[in-house]
């Protein structure tokens, strides 16, 4: 590469190096409630579901979100099938901190939450050494819709289920 050239990426890359850094040193971790306070519930024909990993889909299902205050989320699911409930969750866990108890079909289970966008959290089930673990990536697309991609199997690739929630008015 000639002296001209080397000097010319030297300074298109001190360029770059000039616009990009005051953008990292502004970036602000994400805060604030999320939005997504009240009653959700699941749009079957429109939500995506592994019956080999999870069984039939559900016959209905409600998210009741209690508490999105920017610090913490709380709620409560209820899914019925054809034999009554099918799915029973409650939890109340800090955005971004350490893992919490849970109750997932009567069964004390081990999460965390982690903030993954504005309107974006990760919640992660951490089982017991060598067992599965779990994990939903909630995003609130708009004002009224939450997309729910599940990971179910552990394995890379794409969402093993993908379920849409639409608040109740």
């Amino acid at each position: 590469m000639s002296k001209t050239a080397r000097a010319f990426s030297a300074l298109v890359g001190a360029a770059l190096l000039a616009v990009a850094l005051p953008v990292v040193a502004n970036a602000q971790p994400f805060s604030g409630p999320m939005g997504v306070t009240g009653r959700w519930a699941i749009d079957l024909p429109r939500s995506k579901f592994n019956a080999a990993l999870t069984g039939p889909p559900p016959l209905s299902g409600e998210l009741d979100v209690t508490i999105d205050d920017g610090k913490s989320l709380a709620w409560t699911l209820v899914e019925v099938d054809e034999a009554g409930v099918a799915a029973l969750q409650f939890a109340h866990a800090v955005l971004d901190g350490p893992t919490t108890q849970a109750v997932v079909n009567l069964n004390l289970v081990t999460i965390s939450v982690q903030r993954v966008g504005q309107a974006a959290v990760t919640v992660t089930t951490h089982g017991e050494q060598g067992s599965r673990r779990q994990s939903m990536k909630v995003t609130r697309t708009d004002a009224d819709t939450l997309l729910v991609e599940q990971d179910i199997d552990g394995k890379p690739g794409p969402p093993d289920q993908t379920l849409i929630l639409t608040r109740v008015k």
